[in-house]
C-alpha cells in the first residue's frame, strides 16, 4: 500500500517541503552575503536554516542547484520590481526609462546579500546559464516596454541584450569594493545609454 503522509499541525507535507525550500534559499542568500559564492557550502546553509542535510537534498541536488535557485529568485525579484515601477508610468520614454533604471539599481544595491551575489555570480560556472537566460528575458521585456511594435525585430532585441549585459557589468563593477560613483550617477549614465539606443529605433 502507498505510504500515507498526514498533515502535521494542520500543515500538509507539500507545504512543509515548500517552507523548507524557502528557508534554505533564504539561508543560502544569507551565507553568500557573509562568505561569498565560492565559500558557500551545504553545511553552512543547513546550519543557517536550522535544517539537516536530509532536508537540503530533498529540495536541491547539490550546492550548485541551490545557488542557481537563489540567483533565479533574485532575477525574478528584479523583474517584479521593474513591472511594479511601470504599473502607473506615463507613456513618455524618458520617464519610463528613468523608472526602469532606478528600480533595477535599487533592487540590486539595497540588499548587501544581493549585491554580493551580483558581483560574484559571473565568476561561477553554475550560474552562467541562469544569467544568460536572464539577459534574453530582460531584453525581450525591455523591447516590449520601450519599443512596442519592434518585438520581432532581431536588431532591436540584440541592442537590448547589449543594454542588459552592459548594465549588469556596470552594476557589478560599481558594487565591487572600491568602485567609484553614486547610485544617482549610475542611474543617470544607464538612463542616457538606454534612451540613446531606444532613439535609434524610435
Amino acid at each position: 500500500m502507498p505510504e500515507v503522509v498526514r498533515p502535521y499541525r494542520g500543515v500538509s507535507a507539500e507545504d512543509r517541503r515548500r517552507q523548507r525550500r524557502s528557508q534554505l534559499m533564504e539561508a543560502g542568500l544569507d551565507v553568500v552575503g557573509e562568505v561569498g559564492v565560492a565559500e558557500t557550502t551545504v553545511d553552512l546553509v543547513c546550519k543557517r536554516a536550522g535544517l539537516s542535510k536530509r532536508y537540503f537534498y530533498e529540495s536541491f541536488a547539490d550546492r550548485e542547484a541551490l545557488l542557481e535557485a537563489v540567483l533565479t529568485g533574485v532575477l525574478e525579484a528584479v523583474r517584479s520590481a521593474l513591472e511594479t515601477a511601470l504599473a502607473d508610468a506615463p507613456a513618455a520614454a524618458e520617464e519610463r526609462m528613468t523608472r526602469l533604471v532606478t528600480a533595477t539599481v535599487e533592487a540590486i544595491a539595497t540588499d548587501p546579500r544581493v549585491s554580493r551575489l551580483w558581483v560574484e555570480a559571473n565568476h561561477h560556472p553554475a550560474l552562467e546559464r541562469p544569467r544568460s537566460e536572464a539577459y534574453a528575458e530582460f531584453a525581450d521585456l525591455l523591447v516590449g516596454i520601450l519599443l512596442p511594435g519592434h518585438e520581432a525585430d532581431p536588431d532591436a532585441r540584440s541592442a537590448f541584450v547589449l543594454v542588459v549585459a552592459g548594465t549588469t557589468e556596470v552594476l557589478r563593477r560599481w558594487l565591487a569594493d572600491g568602485s567609484p560613483g553614486t547610485a544617482a550617477g549610475i542611474v543617470a549614465v544607464l538612463r542616457r545609454v538606454g534612451l540613446a539606443i531606444t532613439g535609434e529605433f524610435g
